[in-house]
């Protein structure tokens, strides 16, 4: 027989369900046109249920955001896990960072609504929380490596975020973004090759 739900799991698969109905309808429609009664309508619940989960439509997107970013983790991760060295897993995991910016999905949810309407402090935590300590973490070994140049890990460590971030909102601008992904990453790389020793 199986064993019954408590009352936790239930709460958190309520609203794992209520994010992935409200990621589709930030990602369709935006922030500023979705409508906290039509995610809480198609999940099947009252506009007070999803105030029960998350502090309204700003702690809702919140949430999709944070799930979003989680995404990007997991592809950088997947990377970080493969057997190719440590300069190449560099390489391929900020290729696999510019390359999230060529999902509608997440350009809409990532770069266009979260910093308008969560501000840059908040962006920033969850990006500090999500992707950037897997950067520090390559920075960190290519530097007890002597691979790269001995710079201040931490400074780095955000320059080449900030560089990256920069990219993709150009990225996510351009009216050709795939030639914009192109020359993007081609200048990322000559800045990344830069650092080696």
């Amino acid at each position: 027989m199986a064993r019954p739900i408590s009352k936790i799991e239930n709460g958190q698969q309520t609203a794992a369900h209520l994010v992935a109905i409200a990621r589709k309808h930030f990602r369709t429609r935006g922030y500023s046109s979705t409508a906290l009664e039509d995610i809480a309508k198609e999940a099947g619940l009252t506009r007070g249920a999803v105030y029960h989960h998350f502090d309204g439509k700003k702690g809702l997107f919140l949430a999709v955001f944070t799930d979003a970013q989680a995404d990007i983790a997991k592809r950088l991760i997947k990377i970080d896990k493969s057997k190719l060295s440590i300069w190449d897993r560099f390489i391929a995991c900020n290729r696999a960072f510019l390359e999230a910016c060529l999902d509608s999905e997440l350009q809409r949810i990532v770069l266009i609504d979260a910093p308008a309407v969560l501000g840059w402090d908040i962006w920033r935590k969850v990006d500090e929380q999500k992707t950037l300590g897997i950067l520090r973490s390559h920075l960190r070994e290519l530097i007890h490596r002597e691979m790269i140049k001995p710079l201040p890990l931490e400074p780095l460590t955000h320059a080449i975020s900030g560089a990256n971030n920069e990219a993709l909102l150009w990225i996510a601008q351009s009216s050709d973004q795939k030639k914009a992904f192109g020359e993007a990453l081609s200048t990322m790389n000559e800045f990344l090759s830069s650092l080696r020793k």
